[in-house]
């Protein structure tokens, strides 16, 4: 379906395994396995430190709805900030791994850079497969935006940018085919950036390195129907980024695979041809992790690229 740079088809595996098409660590006897390890040990470190550094509010609950008591729950949020709750610009992150892995303790790349410029950051965690389905997962970050923008109107922030990584990217796109205009607190939206993201399952759902066991209780159905590239947009959705001169990026590392960013690109495509302002962006000399890695490392090409685009809008 995303065929690579020589115009045939690739191995689905490989082009759906980020660990596989890092160019980091190739000295070291499992690259792909010592790439995600450094992506957990810095995201990690990166987290606590925030912690030390800034207030931080910890599973604030978002739910809605209820949840096995026998079962962790992770419908919560950290909110993180350095000097007031109220008022401020919020900069939200969704972590990613395939809706199985992570969660907000290894997602505070964000938080240094974009607090030392006045925002609050909230870290979105959610339940993961097999604990819950992919559906479910998506109608828990339904939930999580409904309680987002309440917070945003109730504390009266001055702005809204919205950001997700892999499959928190998928996530982030959830509010394009919602009426959300009405909601209080939408009119604060000022940004998505949807990074190294996947928007299409229809050819990966059935591959064990992506959905083992079919823990994400997917067919080819209903992979169809959660593939953000084949919903229909929301008129009223696209009127009202219109109007509010929404602003997307639609970013990919350069070591991504072909597949991720020729899904990116499509998806950005997708987006521009109905109207709403996109930029497309693929980081030269990145991959699927370090895009992240390098968040809050002063003057790093991803660290400058985010600070303008949030501070000029």
């Amino acid at each position: 379906m995303y065929a690579n740079s020589t115009g045939r088809y690739a191995d689905l595996d490989k082009e759906y395994s980020p660990t596989k098409n890092s160019k980091r660590f190739l000295n070291t006897a499992q690259p792909d396995i010592v790439v995600i390890e450094q992506f957990l040990k810095i995201t990690t470190e990166q987290t606590q430190n925030a912690r030390k550094k800034y207030i931080v509010r910890e599973s604030v609950t978002y739910r809605k709805n209820n949840f096995n008591a026998s079962t962790v729950d992770n419908q919560v949020v950290d909110i993180y900030y350095k000097d007031k709750e109220h008022g401020s610009p919020i900069f939200v992150y969704i972590h990613g791994g395939y809706w199985q892995e992570l969660d907000r303790h290894t997602s505070g790349s964000f938080v240094e850079p974009l607090v030392e410029q006045g925002y609050r950051v909230i870290a979105a965690d959610y339940n993961l497969c097999p604990t819950v389905t992919l559906h479910g997962i998506n109608e828990q970050i339904n939930d999580f935006y409904e309680w987002l923008f309440r917070y945003a109107n109730d504390t009266q922030a001055s702005k809204i940018s919205i950001s997700g990584h892999s499959a928190g990217a998928y996530l982030s796109t959830l509010l394009f085919n919602k009426r959300i205009e009405n909601w209080p607190g939408t009119e604060r939206i000022v940004s998505f950036f949807l990074i190294s993201g996947i928007f299409d399952l229809r050819e990966c759902w059935s591959l064990p390195s992506v959905n083992p066991m079919n823990i994400l209780n997917l067919d080819e159905t209903s992979s169809k129907a959660l593939s953000p590239i084949c919903w229909e947009l929301d008129l009223e959705f696209i009127e009202f980024a219109k109007r509010v001169n929404l602003q997307v990026y639609v970013i990919a590392a350069e070591n991504d695979s072909d597949t991720f960013k020729g899904q990116s690109l499509a998806y950005a495509k997708k987006l521009e041809k109905h109207g709403l302002q996109i930029e497309f962006k693929i980081f030269q000399g990145y991959d699927h992790f370090d895009i992240i890695e390098d968040v809050p490392i002063k003057n790093s090409l991803i660290n400058t690229y985010l600070l303008e685009k949030c501070i000029n809008v």
